[in-house]
Parts: structure tokens; sequence; C-alpha cells
């Protein structure tokens, strides 16, 4: 009976990590290997139960020992991601050697009494078994058990209270393993025996995690975004080192391009065959630093736009990725226009404005999305971005100024873009509910001077550069003070791009006027006085008149957006 049931609990076990691997596998790290921890002592369990002496139980006990020892130590760590909760790199590297000297300390049973000082094997409902007297070395395995259980209700209650950006459901569940974990230890008591009670509790624990597994791959945000554009990518890629080594290609590109699978993973490219000879060829252009960005191509009748992004992985070796465009619908159209040139460049000019405006939208949407992993703000973008737009038009009024009307178009346009250098902040530091450490502000200052490298990026090969330069001026020097305190350059006065102290204005007073989760708030009053008082010091006294002459309307627009707003 007893060996059918530690039997069918080995099955479950298996049949769940082939349920983990086959559903989601990009789960691993933590999760895997809680998951074979679990199944080895389940299978220790069988194997105890199937010995006839004291040296087949006491050996099939130390594969026992690898989910007593290690699956508290991996749960640990699986809690601590989920809770986007962040150790120093030392203690985890103690507490992984700390499990391994209490395995090494369980493995010399039968060697020494220093964890068992004596051992007699009985039989327990009809099933090999053993009773042990303790030894000094079984107290610290004690001892790190005890820790894991008040460590994880420790994280558990910190994260239910602090941390909202972390689902509820996956903390209940993990509370649930704990509970199931300390009802166990008295079970077993009761019972006189772990045999029939741990592998039930470390098969209880693979589905509980299935469970949490199926939770982080709702809540997997940018992956489900990597998915969304791989599955309606009908582009081709191609991947070669600047020692012309073939990196890979996607499976669309094979399709495409055949000859692509004569390369060899990581070895130097010997074929010249088709689109191969060519990119290598451009490759070694690359090289000697003639190259153009783009290219055109011909193969069987279809004409293919080329384009080709550097990434630096080393000091010697740059990865050049081709991405290639599939356009002969629209090259046969130029081709049938022949000698019609107006025409041509009217076209030209209405696919370079729709590029543009795509361009413009996928910025403003990756300034949302910014703003949607932001714990701290919530309809900032849009409103600074209002806000802009009001002091611009009150700008435009002021003849002392000589900037164009595409300047100040440009400024409203480039408002949205202010802070899209969070995208890289840490989740940790930008999804922090409270006010920020010191070393984490030093982190969340870095988003300037990010964001004006990602808008360099993306914007520099489609947009007008004199728009570049404002956008890159927005996002970099935004919180620039006009005494020369502000970052992340340290500018004063008129060397502070004149875009980004209006971005300045805009941004301050919507933190005033916004509640946070740090503070709610202010006055319409207070906030006017706030950055009438900063003139000078913070601001630019220049923007004085207009700030002063947009008043009304800031507060009129705040008035009919405040039921809008939403607390992050």
């Amino acid at each position: 009976m007893v060996i059918g049931y530690l039997l069918a609990l080995c099955v479950l076990a298996a049949v769940n990590i082939i349920i983990l691997f086959r559903l989601y596998p990009r789960q691993n790290g933590p999760y895997a290997l809680i998951f074979m921890s679990a199944f080895v002592s389940c299978v220790g369990f069988l194997l105890m139960a199937l010995s006839s002496d004291l040296s087949e139980v006491l050996l099939a006990n130390k594969m026992n020992y690898v989910g007593a020892i290690f699956l508290p130590l991996f749960s640990f760590f699986a809690i601590l991601q989920i809770c986007k909760i962040k150790i120093p790199n030392l203690l985890g590297t103690v507490l992984i050697l700390l499990a391994f000297v209490v395995y090494g300390l369980s493995a010399t049973v039968g060697f020494s009494d220093l964890y068992y000082t004596s051992a007699k094997y009985i039989l327990t409902f009809g099933a090999g078994n053993f009773e042990a007297t303790y030894g000094p070395g079984h107290a610290l395995f004690n001892l790190m058990l005890a820790f894991y259980v008040c460590a994880n209700l420790g994280v558990l209650i910190y994260a239910f209270l602090k941390k909202k950006n972390v689902s509820y459901k996956c903390l209940i569940a993990f509370a649930l393993l704990q509970v199931a974990t300390i009802i166990s230890f008295f079970l077993a008591r009761f019972l006189g025996g772990d045999t029939l009670v741990m592998p039930a509790v470390y098969v209880f624990d693979q589905f509980v995690m299935l469970y949490i597994c199926n939770r982080i791959k709702r809540y997997d945000i940018t992956q489900s975004v990597v998915d969304a554009l791989e599955e309606n990518n009908t582009d081709s890629y191609v991947s070669i080192s600047s020692n012309l080594k073939f990196l890979g290609c996607n499976d669309i590109a094979y399709t495409n391009f055949p000859e692509l699978t004569d390369c060899r993973v990581d070895h130097t490219i010997i074929s010249t065959k088709g689109i191969v000879g060519y990119l290598l060829e451009w490759v070694l252009q690359i090289n000697s630093g003639e190259a153009p960005d783009s290219k055109n191509y011909e193969f069987s009748g279809k004409h293919y736009k080329l384009t080709v992004k550097q990434i630096s992985i080393s000091k010697q070796v740059t990865v050049n990725l081709f991405k290639i465009e599939e356009d002969t619908k629209l090259h046969r159209y130029i081709q049938m226009l022949g000698s019609s040139n107006d025409h041509l460049e009217t076209m030209v000019k209405d696919n370079a404005n729709k590029i543009q405006t795509m361009q413009q939208q996928m910025m403003v949407g990756l300034a949302s999305m910014v703003e949607s992993r932001d714990s701290n703000t919530g309809g900032h973008i849009k409103r600074t971005s209002d806000v802009v737009a009001i002091l611009v038009n009150e700008l435009r009024r002021d003849k002392s100024l000589s900037f164009s009307k595409e300047f100040f178009d440009a400024l409203v346009k480039a408002a949205p873009m202010h802070d899209l250098g969070k995208i890289a902040i840490d989740d940790q530091i930008l999804r922090k509910p409270g006010r920020f450490t010191p070393e984490e502000y030093e982190v969340m200052k870095t988003h300037s001077q990010k964001g004006a490298v990602i808008v360099e990026n993306l914007l520099s090969q489609v947009q007008d550069p004199n728009f570049v330069q404002i956008a890159k001026n927005v996002a970099n020097y935004h919180h620039e003070r006009y005494d020369g305190k502000g970052y992340p350059s340290g500018l004063a006065g008129e060397n502070i791009p004149f875009e980004a102290r209006v971005m300045a204005i805009a941004d301050v007073y919507d933190a005033l006027v916004s509640k946070r989760h740090y503070k709610d708030e202010f006055s319409f009053e207070k906030a006017f006085g706030i950055i009438t008082e900063g003139m000078g010091t913070q601001f630019d006294p220049k923007l004085w008149k207009c700030f002063y002459n947009s008043r009304a309307k800031l507060e009129e627009y705040y008035s009919k957006a405040s039921s809008d707003y939403t607390d992050r």
C-alpha cells in the first residue's frame, strides 16, 4: 500500500516536471530547481520504503535530503524573485554554501557520528524506514529550516504591505506553501516519520508552483510584447559578427533565403552564395569603415531593403544585425512611375511624413509603456504634454522671442518623450511606491541621459534633425536647474536649452498639483507660489511672465481633469 502510494507520487512529480517545461519553458531558475529537487526526494522516499537493511535505507535517505535541504533554499529565491526583492550577492552565496555544508553533513551518515550518532532499520506501515539519534550536525539543519520559515514569512508579509506591483494571488499561494510546510512538520512527528507526509508535501509544492508560473506568464508584459511582435513579424533577421562568424537568423530568413542553411552557427562563414555573400561583403565594408547603413537586394524576382544595426559586445567583436524587409510592390511602383518625378517626389514626401508620424506614435507608445511601469505617476505624460502646449501658446505671443513656429511645434511634439529613459530603470526602483533612498535616487537620475540616447537611436534616421535635437534636449536636460544645481550636467542659466527650461516648469507643476504615493496634491495657490519662488533658482525667471499669464488656463485644465487622475 505504502509502496504504491509513493510510486504514484513519484509519477506525479515527474509529470509536473514535464508540464513545467512544456507549458512554461521560460520559467527556469529556481522554479525548475524546485521541481527537480522534489522529484529526487520523492524517488528517495520510494527507495527507502523498498530498502531491506540499514545501509540501503540510509543511502536512500541521503536522496531525501536533496529536497529537505535545497527546496527551502530554492523556494526562498523564488519568493524573492516574485516579490521583486534583491538580496546582496554575498548573502545569496552564503545561503547556497550553507545548504551544501548541511548536505555534506547529512552525507556523513554511516561514516561518522556527526549527523546521526546512531541509527537502526525498522518497518513503518510495512515499508522500510529507520530510527536515528541526532548528532550535533543535525542542529544546523534545524536552524536552517527555522531561518527559511521566518525569512519566507517575513518577505511575504512585507510584500503584502509594501509591494503593490506583486500579484496578491501569488503571495497567497506562497503563504499556502509555508503553512503546508509547518503543518507537515507536526504531522510527521505525530505519525512517527516523514515517509507518508513529505513526498505528498513536495508534490503539493509542485502544484502550487505550477499555479504561480501560470500567474507569472500572465503578468510578464515585456515577454507578451515580444511574443506579439514576433507573431506579426514578416521580416528576416540575420546576425553576423565583425570577425565573420554566423551567429544565427530567424525562421523567416531561412525560408526566404535557403542558402543560410549552409551556414553553421558560431563558425566562420565559408559560403558566398546569394544573400550570404552579399552580407559577408557588407560586413567587410563595415569593418573598413566605408559601408552605408542600408542597401537594396534582389532575389528570385523580389526586391528587399536591408538595414544594419551594430551592437558592441567587446572591444574586439561587434555584432551586425541585418534586417531584411521585402518591398517588391513599392519598388515596382516607383519604377512604373518612370519620369513622373514630381509625383514620385510627392509620394516620397508623403511616405516620409507617414514614417515620421508612425515614429512619433511609437515614441508616444513607448512613453505610455514607461508610465504603465512607474508606480509614482499616472497620466503624467498626457498632463505635462498639455501643460507644455498651454505654455507654448503663450510663448508664441511673445514678440521678444526669436523662435520659429516650427520650433514651438517641435517642442509640443517632443514633450511626451521627456521621461523615455525610465524604460531603462529597474522595476524595483521605478515602481517603488515611496521615496527613494540616496542610492536609488542616483540610479533614477540616469533616466534623463538614457532618454536622450533612446531618442537619438529611434528618431535620427527618419525625423528632421532639428526635431531630434529638441527631443533630445527635452529628455536630457529637463531636470537641470537655472542655478546650476540640477542634473545630469549641472548646466546653468542660458546654457540650458530653452525647450528644457519650458519642460522643467511643466514637469514640476504637474508633480505639485497631482497626488502621489508619498504626498497629496498641492492647491493651485501653493503650487503657483512654489513655482514663482523658484524663478531664478530652479526655473528661468524670463519664463515667469509666460507662467503667470497661463495660470488661469492651467488651473482650468486641472480642474476639469481632476476626475481622471489615477494615483499610482
